[in-house]
């Protein structure tokens, strides 16, 4: 089993994407521990603040397999690709570690995806990160 590491952003509805995302991957992949929720601002694109999370799980699932699986959750969630990366999300779900491998830079480059990440995995957070992104009430 590999245990792998995924970022969860959203700032289109985000209270209920990512309460569906939560449920998606918990029905796709069996037991999931999620972080708390985090709010942030979007960075280089219009449209309001993100709610961001983590969440770790264990599958038999090859990185190729987690990846594709991902972007079929997103895309359940309505997740328009036609015009770039940089506007608003209404899921965003990146595998950030895959067993002990760092996939996303993301997750050393953006308070959004190490704050997060630091609850579920052992790592220092950045003295850089601190205060940029604060913890909101809602639950996965």
């Amino acid at each position: 089993m590999s245990r792998v590491l995924i970022g969860l952003g959203s700032n289109v509805e985000p209270e209920s994407n990512l309460q569906q995302a939560a449920s998606a991957l918990r029905e796709a992949f069996g037991e999931v521990s999620f972080s708390q929720v985090y709010r942030s601002a979007a960075v280089g694109m219009s449209g309001g603040d993100f709610l961001n999370a983590c969440c770790l799980l264990s599958t038999d699932l090859a990185l190729s397999q987690v990846k594709t699986r991902l972007k079929q959750l997103e895309d359940m969630q309505g997740r328009d690709r036609s015009e770039g990366s940089w506007k608003p999300r209404t899921m965003d779900l990146d595998v950030l570690v895959y067993d002990e491998d760092v996939v996303d830079d993301e997750l050393y480059r953006y308070a959004h995806a190490f704050v997060p990440a630091a609850e579920l995995v052992q790592m220092k957070l950045p003295e850089d990160c601190e205060g940029l992104a604060t913890v909101v009430s809602l639950r996965l």
